[in-house]
């Protein structure tokens, strides 16, 4: 059983890795849990102080979210494995949240299209 929960660990810090790459981490072939909570709370840091707009800091809350996640992981390695996949799926639930929250697309609005106040005007 131990061998199942360590693959299962082993893919879920691969996804992981993977999905850090949209926020702009380097790619990582072989990650550990502390190098992606490192990574992952560097980015939230960088998103938070970021003034593109209130959805990059909202994502920058998930990412912070997910490095506690994973540093809760982290305290658990090597003891008990499937603690450490739980908290390792929360992690790629927010991470997924977090993507998710950077992908909605953002409404135009009368300053970027100059007839849109003229036709919500005409309704």
């Amino acid at each position: 059983m131990s061998i199942w929960w360590a693959g299962r660990r082993d893919a879920l810090l691969t996804e992981l890795a993977d999905a850090l790459v949209f926020f702009g981490a380097d790619p990582v072939e072989d990650p550990g849990i502390d190098e992606l909570a490192h990574t992952t709370q560097t980015l939230a840091q960088e998103y938070r102080t970021s003034d593109r707009g209130p959805h990059l800091h909202q994502a920058g809350n998930l990412l912070a979210q997910a490095a506690t996640e994973l540093r809760t992981a982290d305290r658990f390695r090597g003891t008990l494995l499937p603690i450490v996949t739980h908290h390792l799926r929360c992690a790629a639930v927010v991470l997924a949240h977090a993507r998710a929250r950077l992908q909605i697309p953002v409404g135009p609005t009368a300053e970027t299209h100059p007839g849109a106040g003229l036709r919500s005007a005409a309704r």
